[in-house]
């Protein structure tokens, strides 16, 4: 690669526009060639990141990388909705890749080839690495009503979990919403977010189990007779212990190399302690992400487990009896 492209790319995170390249030397002829030799890659019109993060990258990161390609492509303007999630380092999920949402000083919004531009009506924008965004809540806020519910709060429930955001900024921004910008829609996808879920997977599971009517808990800690922690369960439905399993935690390559033995050790480990929950009187089920996409599936199990429920410890609400429950 050009040297001085490698160096502007260096400092920028790989993501830079044609105006940056330009000011430190580089002329159109020698940007097309670098896209034609692969070292960089063409986003959009104006908008360049590093071919060697590009190629390298999954589609999560290749969205931020683009998105922050355009947002130095258009000065003045910031990024907004999804794209200013993803610029925020939280998690995405259900969002339209191809659309990258903007605030701009335009007076009227206009939509083109992806890019959606809203007018800014004097939103506050603040900085991210150099890059010009709107703010966590505003972003949470404005994804609910252009990518849905489970963009919105997978993204939310990872921005409170992390406490970079408040229910009581989420809720100021739903009322900056006029009732026709769907103000309702995004209050109710604002009150379905919890910050003790722990990653995108706990997120989607729970708002299954919301939209199956069923009642839960959120990390509720079972403890035994002697008021001993048994274990804290991602969600405590109706008496099932219902845990999110991203299996990560089992993957070799994931654990020490020097120990070799880990593995197993975490498998035995967490095998001891799901037998611990059952012992308490509570079945436990375990969803995987590609069971997400069968949310009667998952259903149909938990209220098949609500039949061996036989116990209510210390601190779990009442409405859980003990004994089986009807289904």
């Amino acid at each position: 690669m050009d040297t001085r492209l490698q160096a502007l790319a260096g400092s920028l995170g790989g993501a830079f526009s044609a105006l940056q390249a330009y000011a430190v030397g580089v002329s159109d002829a020698e940007l097309l060639a670098a896209t034609r030799s692969r070292d960089v890659v063409r986003v959009r019109r104006g908008a360049f990141v590093s071919g060697a993060l590009w190629f390298a990258a999954d589609d999560d990161e290749r969205f931020r990388l683009r998105v922050i390609a355009i947002a130095r492509s258009r000065p003045g303007d910031a990024l907004s909705h999804h794209a200013a999630l993803a610029v925020h380092g939280l998690a995405l999920f259900g969002h339209d890749p191809a659309r990258i949402d903007l605030i701009t000083r335009s007076r009227r919004g206009s939509s083109r080839n992806g890019l959606h531009l809203h007018p800014s009506a004097g939103c506050d924008v603040i900085s991210v690495d150099g890059v010009p965004t709107v703010s966590i809540a505003r972003a949470v806020v404005r994804a609910a009503l252009t990518m849905g519910v489970e963009c919105a709060v997978v993204a939310g429930d990872a921005a409170l979990n992390s406490k970079r955001v408040t229910l009581d900024e989420l809720l100021a921004e739903v009322a900056r919403l006029s009732p026709h910008e769907g103000r309702v829609r995004a209050h109710e996808c604002v009150l379905r977010m919890d910050g003790k879920a722990q990653s995108p997977g706990e997120s989607r599971t729970r708002l299954i189990v919301q939209d199956l009517g069923l009642e839960y808990d959120s990390q509720v800690e079972l403890r035994d007779g002697a008021g001993q922690l048994v274990g804290i369960v991602d969600l405590l439905v109706e008496g099932v212990a219902v845990e999110f399993d991203g299996r990560l935690k089992y993957r070799a390559d994931q654990a020490d190399p020097d120990d070799p033995d880990a593995v197993g050790r975490i498998v035995w480990a967490e095998k001891r302690r799901e037998d611990d929950i059952r012992r308490q009187g509570h079945p436990v089920e375990r969803v995987v992400w590609s069971e997400l996409d069968r949310p009667g599936l998952i259903g149909k199990r938990i209220r098949d487990a609500r039949r061996l429920v036989t116990a209510r410890p210390r601190g779990v609400p009442e409405r859980w009896s003990a004994g089986p429950t009807p289904a």
